[in-house]
């Protein structure tokens, strides 16, 4: 019979930072989750309308689910000068070392193989990030923190620099306790928010947020979007920057996520004269494959046309 407590020892040793367990029953998210939906707050993430009743019960997505293992990895590292020379578009860090679905799923399986081990009787499903599921609100329910007024999971000792994996098991494990939240009335988040995405407390509006427009859509950003886009060119990091959570969080242990050598700033000019072939040999198995290059591209123009680069 598995025991929780020695799951989440399994997920540190398989080299978790945070480990908690819940169940497999419905996130409390529904009617705010609909109402999202009939506003169009979902803008060009069509995807998010789709499977709606897999994303609110994970038993519908994995039949006969009765506990969720949720984990998370920190991949907070320091923001490094802006190279001397050139017009750079700043990347965000979650996309700095190797791509971290890659990371967290290595690390999912080789739980998953632990837990195997011990019940052979059990079934896991794994997952980063690939499948319709609210995972914030299943790590939240874990205990591993809380939903933060910028819509991410926050912990007291990471920040929100965490990467979410879970693993969607039959076997029942003892849940943990939620954690309070601990925003309280501060809105930094809200306030530094560039496109003023975040329109009221964990609340986004995916029509006006640099990260929607810049990975996750080959569609062009609206112009009033283009324009606060300033030198980011894959990504935002701003309300997270400005979190009083994240202001003193130990940079990540995890070698994958150190940054890689002109990862961080990217060059418009060169990545303007770099080909398909040369752009996969550049940055294979890392996150700036997701927008592709047209896509880089795409957004390197913004940043130029609106003579933005230069700008925090």
């Amino acid at each position: 019979m598995l025991n929780a407590a020695d799951v989440k020892q399994w997920a540190v040793e398989s080299g978790f930072d945070l480990a908690g367990v819940t169940t497999a029953a419905p996130v409390d998210s529904g009617a705010y989750f609909s109402n999202w939906l009939s506003e169009g707050r979902y803008g060009p993430l069509d995807y998010l309308a789709r499977n709606v009743a897999r994303r609110l019960d994970v038993r519908q997505l994995v039949p006969g689910a009765r506990s969720v293992i949720c984990v998370a990895l920190n991949y907070y590292n320091p923001l490094q000068p802006r190279p001397a020379g050139g017009v750079c578009g700043r990347v965000a860090r979650c996309a700095w070392g190797r791509d971290y679905h890659l990371v967290v799923k290595n690390k999912l399986y080789r739980l998953a193989r632990r837990i195997h081990q011990s019940a052979r009787q059990a079934v896991t499903r794994c997952f980063v990030g690939s499948a319709p599921l609210f995972e914030k609100a299943l790590a939240a329910r874990a205990g591993l923190g809380w939903i933060g007024k910028n819509g991410l999971l926050l912990n007291e000792q990471f920040g929100s620099w965490l990467v979410l994996g879970e693993i969607v098991t039959n076997m029942e494990l003892e849940p943990d306790e939620p954690i309070a939240e601990k925003c309280g009335a501060c809105a930094c988040c809200l306030d530094a928010c560039p496109t003023k995405a975040l329109y009221e407390p964990y609340h986004l509006d995916a029509r006006r947020c640099i990260s929607c427009w810049t990975i996750e859509t080959k569609q062009d950003a609206p112009p009033d979007v283009a324009a606060r886009m300033g030198d980011r060119i894959f990504g935002c990091d701003k309300c997270q920057e400005v979190c009083p959570f994240n202001q003193d969080v130990p940079a990540s242990t995890h070698s994958e996520f150190a940054p890689r050598p002109g990862q961080i700033w990217l060059d418009l000019q060169q990545l303007e004269g770099i080909d398909e072939a040369q752009f996969q040999q550049k940055f294979q198995d890392t996150g700036l494959l997701r927008p592709g290059l047209d896509g880089l591209k795409r957004n390197a123009k913004i940043l130029l046309r609106e003579n933005s680069a230069g700008c925090e």
